[in-house]
């Protein structure tokens, strides 16, 4: 690319996670290592919720804001280092895996800590679907919240999109905007965007926030 042009913060927002990475790698090989920390930035903030609760169903409460750091930190250096990334939510969710396996060997739970039901099996098997025995109940809260969300949405492609593009800590399939698409359309007939997809996802992260904040009652928190 002979000349680099940069995006406005507009522009970043409407691309997909994959054309994000892509404009971070254009612009470091410009020499324009600046408009490719607003990128990773805009990527970063849009992926927080997936460590988020991917974080919450295996770390403690007092200790997650450190792992989800260390994940968002691991993911940044790797875009900036020209890591090939095919698809941008299955990195991250390695990446997940290996600072929360990071968190538990650093950690050196005492011996009287129950181990979880996965731990036994292989590798992928280690970081199953089972909360934390030790804080099982912050799980449950988010997983509370977002379904009380999710019911309140009258639209079933609304509905739809979001356990779609969601991550699997709140029963989701992790798909990417684009697999999105070709599932929606593949499986119920329906033509939606990525843009639409990632709007639909933005407005529910709004609205399970406030859920979270305000609790069932809307007046305590969950969690």
């Amino acid at each position: 690319m002979s000349e680099f042009e940069r995006a406005e913060a507009e522009d970043l927002d409407r691309l997909t996670d994959e054309q994000l990475l892509a404009y971070v790698v254009v612009a470091r090989e410009a020499g324009r290592p600046d408009a490719g920390r607003r990128a990773i930035n805009v990527l970063a903030y849009r992926l927080q919720p997936l460590v988020e609760l991917r974080v919450a169903a295996k770390v403690n409460r007092d200790d997650r804001d450190d792992v989800v750091m260390a994940v968002l930190e691991s993911f940044v250096r790797s875009a900036f280092d020209g890591k090939v990334i095919d698809s941008v939510r299955a990195f991250i969710t390695t990446i997940a895996k290996r600072r929360i396996a990071d968190y538990y060997r650093d950690r050196n739970r005492s011996p009287g800590q129950t181990p979880l039901r996965s731990e036994s099996g292989g590798d992928e098997e280690i970081w199953g679907p089972e909360p934390s025995d030790e804080d099982s109940s912050g799980v449950l809260a988010i997983q509370d919240a977002i379904e009380r969300v999710l019911a309140r949405r009258g639209n079933v492609t609304h509905r739809r999109m979001i356990r779609l593009y969601g991550p699997e800590p709140m029963g989701g399939c992790d798909l990417t905007g684009s697999e999105v698409v070709e599932r929606m359309r593949h499986d119920h007939g329906e033509v939606v965007s990525v843009d639409n997809v990632q709007q639909v996802w933005r407005r529910f992260k709004v609205d399970l926030a406030r859920e979270l904040a305000t609790g069932e009652d809307g007046r305590s928190a969950d969690g």
